[in-house]
């Protein structure tokens, strides 16, 4: 046997000391993906795998769900995607486009500032403005958008309908725009005094997910359209929902929650969202997650949500290399 050197012995010891180092790294990058991070995307699943996954979601939680997506290329995911589902404040994104064509057809900027009384500040109603200005004030149409949109604020949803585009007219609008299967009939101090009414305004998932998709190709056509994507894509409510996972890996994820009260049979009414999401190459898929009548409690639903949010980012991600 030669004898050793104490150089070579220096270099034995770093050669294991890397190895012991890279199985560590290794296992703590593993234990990573497992807690919440991302699985590598490199690895490409096809649509078929993300429908079972869905499908197996759908089957452990105790609800009635629905979910839809659009690709870039055409590709479409959907489960009970053409059954109805009520939106609750996801309609508000229904409802900005048609404020927005109101605005633009009658000529008055975003800027342009309108008066809020006391009395179009209902209590006992979500309404983060009214907390903040309970005597109301002068705010610009961004202002209020920003409150909706982000904040899903039902006194300035109200607002909206009765001074600038009435019910009919912004269900109409959308119809106008050649979406179809969904209904807006009621506001929300209609669905505050009868809690059945908020079945009333409905979509289907691949009707939300058509709507997304279709505005996100002319997000950037005016002001108003481009404040919209823009508002959404800072959206404060459900970011335990479509961003949970994926907003580290996702350049922007532009989003609308809505959410139900506790019915008398103890079942969370609506637990939703749908958003448009950009990926790192500059692709996008628009996205519609709907859960209904639960049993289980909103941390579950979000998650479920989270979870679909997930599974069709993996595919979105690596559908390219298929």
């Amino acid at each position: 046997m030669l004898p050793i050197s104490d150089k070579d012995r220096r270099i034995a010891l770093l050669v294991i000391l890397n190895v012991v180092l890279a199985a560590t790294l290794g296992t703590v990058i593993g234990m990573y993906v497992k807690s919440g991070g991302l699985d590598d995307t490199r690895d490409a699943v096809t649509l078929d795998q993300v429908s079972a996954q869905i499908g197996a979601l759908a089957d452990s939680i105790d609800a009635r769900v629905g979910v839809a997506v659009i690709f870039e290329d055409g590709d479409t995911l959907s489960y009970a995607g053409g059954d109805r589902f009520p939106m609750l404040s996801v309609f508000k994104f229904h409802q900005a486009l048609a404020v927005c064509d109101c605005l633009r057809r009658s000529g008055r900027s975003l800027t342009d500032k309108v008066n809020l009384s006391r009395n179009d500040l209902a209590e006992n109603t979500w309404s983060p403005l009214r907390d903040e200005y309970p005597e109301g004030g002068s705010f610009s149409f961004a202002e209020l958008l920003d409150r909706t949109l982000r904040q899903s604020d039902n006194n300035v949803s109200d607002f909206f309908f009765k001074t600038l585009c009435d019910i009919d007219s912004t269900d109409n609008y959308i119809r106008s725009e050649g979406i179809g299967d969904f209904a807006i009939s009621c506001d929300e101090r209609m669905m505050h005094e009868d809690p059945s009414r908020c079945y009333d305004n409905w979509t289907t998932p691949v009707s939300a997910a058509v709507l997304l998709d279709r505005f996100y190709k002319v997000r950037d056509l005016d002001e108003y359209n481009a404040f919209i994507w823009q508002t959404m894509a800072m959206c404060d409510t459900g970011r335990a929902r479509i961003p949970k996972y994926i907003s580290r890996n996702a350049i922007q994820i532009a989003h609308k929650t809505g959410t139900g009260d506790v019915d008398a049979g103890g079942r969370i009414m609506a637990v939703n969202d749908i958003g448009g999401v950009v990926l790192p190459d500059g692709r996008h898929y628009s996205i519609a997650v709907f859960v209904t009548d639960a049993g289980c409690d909103m941390a579950e639903c979000e998650e479920f949500i989270a979870k679909v949010s997930q599974s069709v980012y993996r595919y979105a991600s690596s559908y390219d290399a298929l």
